[in-house]
């Protein structure tokens, strides 16, 4: 599958602001910033990663263009694309997504990285330590295979009675089998029997959640994927006819309708890779820049949903969320 191309360009704010601003790109040229990642972003996502360069004197059609690639199902052709960066000289690739790392790192061991949503990047070679990257790669981990047994003990909390659980994972991103691995872990501990499934594309999702179904499923994590938040409004609606609870880590899934969801936020990783952007515009080396675990953590619960698949959240976790949807 050929990838898409997409050139973003903004209207650009006042020349004047511009201009006042210290945080402008020092060599007084047009910065050009290469985005990678496995699907197409969502527009909020977009929208803060350039509103966090805006903020620091990097204005769309100015001193500024964004470059963005999506590997879409083409994983395979990964490094082939990620090398169009390279062409084009980029000054920065921001990669999203463990796969988009790699197909980076393949293209480029000079032009700087900026990973965000990388569950374990020592694990993947990505970087020799969370302090000293020692590479071109610095950026974001979401430590999503920290969380598996924080999650799992919240869904516990919100599913009665839940004995047989499912976990859905991509098996091409080795950063959702890590993940796997962690919630696996997590459900022998609390003596609960286990299915698994892979999948990533909307005829696979709609395969997983049947069979899950049919064989007693009570509940379904679902490991941190680009892919769900591509496919969040159908993985939802699956989730309700099978009448499933689920458990996201990303909040976009809890909006679109999933169950529940605990973990960083998206948008701050993205505002966030704006910084990291500047730092290394502005002379930064990326094997001196620490990669940055986040510090706070969302609980989101969807109270329509619960209703809708005749679910009773307790009001003790009802209390505990950072948001809940109705």
């Amino acid at each position: 599958m050929t990838a898409r191309r997409k050139f973003l360009a903004g209207t650009g704010a006042n020349v004047l602001a511009l201009a006042l601003c210290s945080h402008a790109w020092p060599q007084g040229r047009q910065v050009r910033v290469g985005l990678l990642t496995s699907v197409r972003p969502p527009a909020a996502m977009l929208s803060v990663f350039r509103e966090g360069l805006r903020a620091r004197g990097y204005v769309d059609g100015q001193n500024l263009a964004i470059d963005m690639y999506w590997l879409e199902g083409a994983l395979g052709q990964g490094p082939a694309i990620a090398s169009a960066f390279v062409r084009r000289n980029v000054d920065v690739i921001v990669a999203w997504s463990t796969p988009a790392v790699i197909a980076a790192r393949h293209a480029t061991s000079t032009i700087p990285i900026v990973m965000l949503g990388v569950s374990d990047p020592v694990g993947a070679g990505f970087i020799a330590s969370l302090a000293r990257p020692g590479g071109n790669v610095t950026g974001l981990t979401n430590v999503a295979a920290e969380l598996s047994a924080k999650l799992m003990e919240i869904f516990v909390e919100i599913v009665p009675r839940l004995d047989r659980i499912a976990v859905v994972f991509n098996h091409n991103n080795p950063g959702s089998v890590v993940q796997m691995r962690g919630v696996e872990d997590a459900v022998r501990a609390l003596g609960l029997q286990l299915q698994t499934a892979s999948a990533r594309t909307p005829q696979e999702y709609e395969s997983a959640f049947a069979r899950f179904s049919a064989t007693g499923v009570k509940g379904v994590v679902l490991t941190a994927d680009s892919a769900l938040v591509e496919h969040r409004t159908m993985i939802a609606e699956l989730a309700k006819r099978t009448r499933l609870p689920t458990a996201f880590q990303r909040r976009e899934n809890v909006v679109a309708g999933g169950l529940s969801s605990y973990g960083p936020s998206l948008n701050d990783q993205f505002r966030q890779a704006a910084l990291y952007v500047d730092r290394i515009l502005r002379g930064e080396k990326p094997a001196d820049l620490p990669v940055q675990a986040p510090t706070k953590f969302e609980l989101v619960i969807n109270l329509k949903t619960a209703r809708a698949i005749g679910l009773t959240v307790p009001p003790i976790l009802l209390a505990r969320a950072d948001e809940v949807i109705e």
